[in-house]
């Protein structure tokens, strides 16, 4: 649905309650001189008269108890559409997280600035954007008291705490999987999808196993994933071994590379096992598999059912180190995928993964593509770049609710073949802190605006 950016005005003493709009608008839309019209803002919804008057501007005057009983947080301008009768206001759109502190001067820790960043660089759209958590739903009156960025009357930009409808769009943003398993976050979500209204994009932490099994049984997939088996015994693992000469152990439910191990199998005998303990990462022998399980589980064997082994890919290096490639993808204001960034990871001495947190280097992915192939480093990167598309249209297909953002973990081996490691809901933007890549951050924080725009039918 086409929408245009209008200005929404008080008429304090306006001698009737019904929407006013300027006559380039009235002759925009068609609409009648005092016919009956619903607005709606959010999940708000009222009907009123429409009544003309002179303007060349997009002006909607409205008075104070429309704005009253549609919750709009403030004036200024939004977008509006009308059809079938229907004016729409807005969109209404919000970050759902957990962690409120009750600052005023970062409400949601330390992510503050992350979520700053969001509503920021979507403001040139002039949708209502705000973040909450879900002690701040009022499922009586259907409104949320959450949190907007914006300046203030001397010009300060700050976070300020207001009254709004519930939301056209939700993209999710809560931290980890012990925040969403928390049962107070689980029912507002699921409340709010029954209750209808709002669509929520990005719901919930991928499962490492349920996105291998989906797209290793797919024909337009299965070729980007390396082989791998959930819940592993002794005898499974020492066969992937014996096949690969290299297997990683990973948690099925896992992140941040987190309790990973890396076996490899000693050409003289036993095993190798890197992992990472507390801040070093740790390289041990071991005589046997069996010793070397034990060590890494102790008496709670039973751990080892909630990890999956992965084949070992011999991915190409850097300087020594294995380097693997983060993709960051959204879909736009057209609702097709896009590639925003590429960072290339190289692992930290001594380290089981690439992460920065484990000693990592954060590095331009076309300069090393290049320095690794030459010439062919652009035919390369265009590889990674055609296994991302596919393995996000895939993916799509096969979840609950619309996906606008995904962050990928591929490697790249030796023979120039492209491999997926994993794939993340909620991704982290590490990548964009390189300076090839800081304005493909903000493009990634504008196109969480563009989605829901086309998610809400503003566009």
């Amino acid at each position: 649905m086409d929408s245009i950016i209008c200005k929404i005005r008080l008429i304090p003493n306006a001698p009737t309650k019904a929407v006013i709009l300027s006559s380039v608008l009235m002759n925009r839309w068609g609409c009648i001189h005092g016919q009956s019209i619903k607005i709606c803002l959010g999940n708000k919804m009222l009907i009123s008269r429409v009544v003309g008057v002179r303007g060349r501007e997009p002006v909607i005057y409205l008075p104070p108890s429309i704005v009253r009983q549609l919750s709009i947080p403030y004036l200024g301008e939004t977008r509006a559409s009308f059809a079938n009768r229907k004016l729409r206001l807005g969109p209404v759109l919000a970050i759902l997280t957990t962690g409120y502190t009750r600052s005023p001067s970062q409400p949601f820790g330390s992510r503050s600035s992350l979520f700053r960043q969001f509503i920021l660089a979507g403001a040139e759209e002039k949708p209502y954007f705000y973040v909450f958590s879900p002690e701040m739903v009022n499922w009586a009156d259907r409104t949320i008291t959450g949190w907007f960025y914006r300046k203030n009357s001397s010009g300060q930009w700050g976070w300020v705490r207001m009254t709004a409808p519930f939301p056209d769009v939700i993209y999710e943003r809560v931290p980890n999987r012990k925040s969403e398993s928390l049962p107070h976050v689980q029912a507002c979500r699921e409340r709010l999808i029954r209750l209808g209204h709002t669509r929520i994009f990005n719901q919930g932490f991928f499962n490492k196993w349920t996105v291998h099994e989906r797209l290793f049984r797919h024909p337009d997939t299965y070729d980007l994933i390396p082989e791998t088996s959930l819940s592993p015994s002794i005898e499974t693992i020492r066969h992937m071994i014996d096949k690969y000469g290299m297997i990683y152990l990973k948690p099925s439910g896992g992140s941040l590379g987190l309790g990973i191990f890396r076996i490899t199998r000693d050409p003289d005998g036993g095993y190798y096992c890197r992992f990472r303990n507390g801040d070093k990462n740790i390289l041990h022998r071991f005589r046997s598999l069996e010793k070397l399980i034990r060590y890494a589980f102790g008496n709670q064997k039973s751990r080892i059912h909630r990890y999956l082994v992965q084949q070992g890919i011999r991915l190409i290096k850097y300087q020594g180190r294995p380097v693997d490639f983060r993709v960051h993808m959204h879909k736009d204001r057209t609702g097709e995928w896009q590639i925003v960034g590429i960072g290339a990871k190289a692992a930290g001495p001594g380290s089981v993964t690439t992460h920065v947190r484990t000693g990592g280097s954060l590095l331009s992915a076309s300069e090393l593509l290049y320095k690794v192939f030459g010439m062919d480093g652009p035919r390369v990167e265009a590889y990674i770049r055609n296994a991302a598309i596919r393995i996000a249209k895939t993916l799509e297909r096969q979840v609950n609710g619309p996906l606008g953002e995904l962050g990928m973990d591929i490697g790249v081996d030796r023979n120039r073949r492209v491999w997926l490691f994993e794939v993340n809901s909620k991704p982290g933007r590490h990548i964009f802190h390189h300076p090839s890549l800081r304005q493909a951050g903000w493009r990634s924080a504008k196109c969480i605006t563009e989605y829901s725009l086309k998610l809400a039918n503003f566009l």
